[in-house]
């Protein structure tokens, strides 16, 4: 037996598609959206004209310019600074690494890695933040430096780690931001940085939560931008 099959034609308009947005379920049109946003700020920087482009770059500027300030505050009359960074893993130098080695250097400074640490990584299951035992590597190997910046957070101490520490150990500031230039920071608890900065683990922290009320609405300096971005976190006198 034979079965003939009978082919059906439809008619096909030649409309231009045009997706809804609005009927998508939220987890169809958010990636569609995120993408679209995306592309538009893509398109966006590379066209801002200076002043646009100054006020995109000026946090980062800022919080380059208040560090330097305050590790030479710390540092007094010695001319060495250490830094503690990310490792390979996590890209180049960050944007904001390059414009300190390069302030510090203007400034009369020697600027010295003693540490590239493996900070883990954010996708991942996993503690993400620096090591009690890089922490520990690179305060040996800032031993007679002025001030030692960690760039990748507070150290992750135990109370035991907390308890090795010896009062006069080169001073520590620590950046605890969600971005540090173009690259994702480790942002730390407040909490846990409290009690490094109790237990004098640590002396300074930079943390994100400024507010246009802190400064006067200009951005005639780096320390009002710094302000409206920033917050500083010392030891209570």
């Amino acid at each position: 037996m034979v079965t003939r099959t009978r082919q059906i034609e439809f008619p096909v308009r030649a409309n231009s598609f045009r997706p809804d947005l609005e009927s998508l379920p939220p987890s169809a049109s958010r990636p569609r959206l995120f993408a679209c946003g995306l592309a538009l700020l893509l398109f966006i920087v590379p066209s801002c004209k200076p002043k646009a482009t100054q006020i995109l770059l000026g946090p980062s500027q800022a919080l380059t310019a208040v560090l330097a300030e305050e590790a030479a505050s710390f540092s007094g009359t010695k001319k060495q600074i250490a830094l503690i960074t990310h490792d390979a893993s996590w890209g180049p130098p960050s944007t904001v690494e390059q414009a300190l080695v390069h302030l510090l250097k203007k400034q009369g400074h020697a600027v010295a890695i003693v540490k590239a640490a493996n900070i883990g990584n954010p996708m991942l299951s996993g503690a993400v933040g620096l090591k009690a035992a890089d922490f520990f590597e690179a305060l040996e190997k800032s031993a007679g430096s002025g001030a030692l910046i960690s760039l990748v957070g507070a150290p992750l101490l135990t109370p035991d780690d907390t308890a090795r520490l010896t009062r006069d150990h080169t001073p520590v500031l620590v950046v605890a931001t969600a971005q540090v230039g173009d690259k994702i920071g480790v942002r730390g608890d407040p909490l846990q940085l409290a009690r490094l900065l109790e237990s004098q683990a640590i002396q300074l922290a930079i943390i994100d939560g400024g507010s246009a009320a802190n400064g006067s609405g200009k951005t005639n300096s780096e320390r009002e931008r710094f302000d409206q971005n920033y917050r500083i976190l010392r030891r209570p006198q």
